[in-house]
């Protein structure tokens, strides 16, 4: 992680300064005596989210006529493995979601299409195109960028005169100051399972992945386990710590209860991603929520992991890859830029955004990204595969029993990836 302050032209996406100017877009398809149809796999959930797709996927057929694109929407819980069943099955759509690094697995079982001559991709910043590599090839584009921290409601922290925690001590202070006054520190929505992993990802994915950008890899190698970081010890001490305080029902509460009851007050914080901005939004009530790092240092210093996102790549299994090639260069036009950051409830990939148009809590990820100290988490390759699912399953137990030894659960851990080995 570099110590400087990093703008989001270098983490994401950005279109080409001359690029409106000379008028470049997506040709139009002159429209074939057949129509094409591109389908499309993803796990939008939020209702703003599939309305800005749909709205992608409108302008994009207008422009492009011949072209029609059908897309399925998939729980997230069940998105990996619904994709991997139809890969195997030979039932793969065109398009599907998803980040590079996180699908190295598919990229290197030879599932996915590379993009690395694709011409388009002189719209995007190359600093942005490292973190779509695996292997030296480009497979993706993103649209925005994705990151994990604590959310917090602004009228329950000002009634107690608490203001925003920057170490881990703080954080404690905090939460063991709202329990003593009857208000639940951090909301659980474990009913589904997801929710259980933001937690440590949120830990993770900043300070502790900045000092070892390489340990997702040199334990995939075989090289290291989790118990050589003294750093992911740390990260597991803290996650417990927090854990350790009550969210109520905690595996009886699912994501949206645990939502409103940070709206409501009934808890002050939750601890989550940027997928949250458009459900505060459309609630009506993303002035009342602020956004801040998760305190991950031994300093006051917390780096958040920000890194790319709202990625689409192209299976090899495509019989339309020209098509599934328009579509995804429609996402680096001015037009589809536009249309992403329309409703301002996602963390902009273009440096040509109207910020005034943003969720307040959007400008909190800017605030922390263009002042404060955040790391790419996706600059290095990451877990994928089973190793990625066993990672998981390992933060969803820890959720479930915070009284156990660090070390013991560290030790669990590193067995459970050996044996994938």
């Amino acid at each position: 992680m570099k110590k400087t302050k990093i703008v989001s032209s270098i983490l994401c996406a950005a279109m080409v300064a001359t690029l409106a100017a000379n008028g470049v877009g997506v040709k139009e398809v002159k429209a074939d005596s057949k129509e094409k149809t591109v389908t499309l796999f993803h796990h939008t959930g939020e209702e703003a989210g599939r309305e800005v797709l749909a709205d992608l996927i409108s302008a994009f057929e207008k422009s492009n006529k011949g072209i029609k694109i059908e897309e399925q929407g998939i729980d997230f819980s069940q998105y990996d493995t619904m994709l991997k069943t139809k890969l195997a099955g030979g039932d793969a759509p065109d398009l599907i979601m998803g980040r590079p690094k996180m699908y190295a697995d598919l990229i290197r079982a030879g599932h996915i299409e590379p993009l690395t001559d694709a011409e388009f991709l002189k719209n995007v910043e190359p600093e942005t195109l490292e973190s779509m590599k695996v292997d030296g090839d480009i497979y993706a584009v993103p649209t925005n960028q994705g990151g994990m921290g604590i959310f917090y409601n602004k009228k329950v922290f000002e009634d107690n005169d608490i203001e925003i925690p920057k170490s881990h001590e703080e954080l404690m202070d905090v939460a063991k100051k709202l329990e003593d006054e009857g208000i639940t520190p951090f909301a659980h929505g474990f009913q589904e399972s997801w929710m259980a992993q933001c937690d440590l990802q949120s830990d993770l994915y900043g300070y502790t992945l900045q000092q070892n950008p390489t340990m997702f890899k040199d334990i995939m190698a075989g090289k290291k386990k989790f118990a050589d970081y003294p750093d992911f010890k740390k990260c597991v001490q803290r996650t417990v710590d927090r854990l350790s305080f009550e969210g109520g029902d905690d595996f009886g509460t699912d994501a949206s209860k645990a939502r409103n009851m940070l709206i409501n007050g009934e808890a002050a914080m939750l601890i989550s991603g940027n997928w949250e901005i458009s459900e505060f939004a459309e609630a009506g009530v993303d002035d009342q929520i602020g956004f801040f790092a998760t305190p991950n240092t031994d300093d006051d210093q917390p780096v958040l992991g920000l890194a790319p996102d709202g990625c689409y790549m192209i299976t090899a299994q495509s019989e339309n890859v020209e098509e599934a090639k328009k579509f995804i260069e429609f996402l680096t036009t001015p037009e589809g830029a536009a249309i992403v950051n329309e409703k301002g409830y996602d963390i902009p990939c273009a440096t040509n955004v109207d910020k005034t148009k943003l969720s307040p809590i959007v400008q909190d990820f800017i605030d922390i990204e263009e002042n404060g100290k955040v790391y790419n988490y996706e600059s290095e390759e990451i877990f994928s595969g089973q190793y990625d699912a066993t990672f998981r399953k390992w933060q969803e137990e820890l959720a479930v029993d915070t009284d156990r030894d660090v070390d013991d659960m560290i030790a669990e851990l590193d067995d459970e990836i050996a044996a994938i080995q």
